[in-house]
């Protein structure tokens, strides 16, 4: 991908998660984007259009049991997760982080088809506890379709 069309990413995703006024969530900037590429290659998966353009990308962030534990337990904010998970670089489980999809792409399953993929890669294919955050009520469905479709419990934690 370009640097125009990663750029464009970093900037629709942080109007639409508002990052930059919350310091709990885990930063939209080239730092965070380093810090995910540097715990695994697919802890970002994009999907583009005819043009070559992304159209729809979804985090997921490998991280340890007690990474996890800490996070549901709301002792540590996403932010320090990604801190940590980046210092740790453990595979124990996952954290599904988030999901866009551009507004005229939605209802086709992007989001459901490539956090099954990331998961699949990152795992390579072991059965790993997750855990989300839900954001909207459009992550909440997606969160319940993926449970149903993997036919595996995700833990959530909610404001």
């Amino acid at each position: 991908m370009n640097q125009e069309a990663f750029e464009k990413v970093l900037r629709m995703s942080e109007e639409f998660f508002g990052t930059a006024t919350d310091p709990n969530q885990m930063p939209v900037n080239q730092e965070s984007a380093d810090k995910l590429q540097s715990i695994h290659p697919d802890t970002v998966v994009y999907k583009f259009n005819e043009k070559g353009d992304p159209i729809a990308w979804v985090v997921v962030v490998p991280t340890s049991l007690g990474v996890m534990d800490k996070f549901v337990h709301k002792k540590i904010s996403e932010r320090e997760l990604l801190d940590l998970a980046a210092k740790e670089k453990r595979f124990e489980s996952l954290y599904l982080c988030g999901a866009f999809v551009l507004p005229e792409h939605r209802r086709k399953g992007y989001a459901l088809e490539l956090t099954k993929m990331a998961i699949n890669k990152i795992s390579g294919g072991r059965k790993l506890p997750l855990y989300s955050w839900i954001y909207s009520p459009e992550g909440r469905g997606l969160i319940d379709q993926l449970a149903k479709n993997l036919k595996q419990t995700i833990t959530v934690v909610e404001d």
